[in-house]
């Protein structure tokens, strides 16, 4: 069995009791280079870090290979793997079962900064390969609806800037008003207020958009 375990934001503060312990006794962690600067302090096994689909697609087998010798493997990811790494935990059952342990979710942070109930949010991912026309439409049939949105960019060709564009191409009022967190718990965080037409600059990989639902 592979454990998938998230590490939160990225705030050390924000990783759990629960996944530094799993990570201090894992005999391999692995994952992507944010994910693992969290628990650098932690990790006490074997590190493989991800530098490319493909690799990391080639360390999950091994994963799998080492688990069944009854290793303890882990594969890390940024925030919670239940909200925005339904490929990556698709891929891994694909070699081997899988123990999914949540962490906290830059998302949570997001909608308490803004105080936006999840309940009532549309949450949409762009944060994946392949495809987003099905998310764009979602992003569009949320703002006809009214809704609160938050948004996960994908780096680099969705970005917050690509996304605003986007609206505004399909009709959207170029006064709607945005609010765009970056590096959320880190000591560099920031919190830029604008509107679609208004939103410029270049943001990092980091980056989640809210949009509050007009009262």
């Amino acid at each position: 069995m592979i454990t998938v375990a998230g590490v939160g934001p990225g705030g050390k503060e924000y990783l759990t009791e629960k996944v530094a312990f799993i990570v201090q006794k894992a005999d391999i962690v692995a994952g992507w280079n944010h994910a693992l600067k969290v628990i650098e302090g932690v990790i006490q096994g074997e590190k493989i870090q991800f530098t490319s689909h493909e690799k990391e697609e080639e360390t999950i087998a091994y994963l799998a290979q080492e688990a069944r010798k009854g290793k303890k493997c882990i594969i890390c990811t940024v925030g919670d793997p239940n909200f925005s790494d339904y490929q990556l935990l698709e891929k891994t059952r694909k070699y081997d079962e899988i123990e999914i342990v949540p962490g906290i979710s830059s998302v949570q942070v997001a909608a308490s900064l803004a105080q936006v109930s999840l309940e009532h949010t549309y949450f949409i991912t762009f944060h994946k390969s392949g495809s987003i026309e099905g998310e764009k439409e979602e992003l569009l049939e949320g703002i006809q609806k009214g809704k609160n949105l938050i948004l996960l960019p994908r780096p680099y060709d969705f970005m917050p800037q690509d996304i605003a564009n986007f609206l505004i191409e399909h009709g959207v009022n170029a006064s709607l008003k945005v609010t765009i967190f970056e590096n959320l718990t880190f000591k560099d965080e920031r919190k830029i207020k604008t509107t679609i037409g208004e939103l410029g600059g270049k943001f990092s990989d980091l980056s989640i958009i809210v949009i509050k639902a007009s009262k």
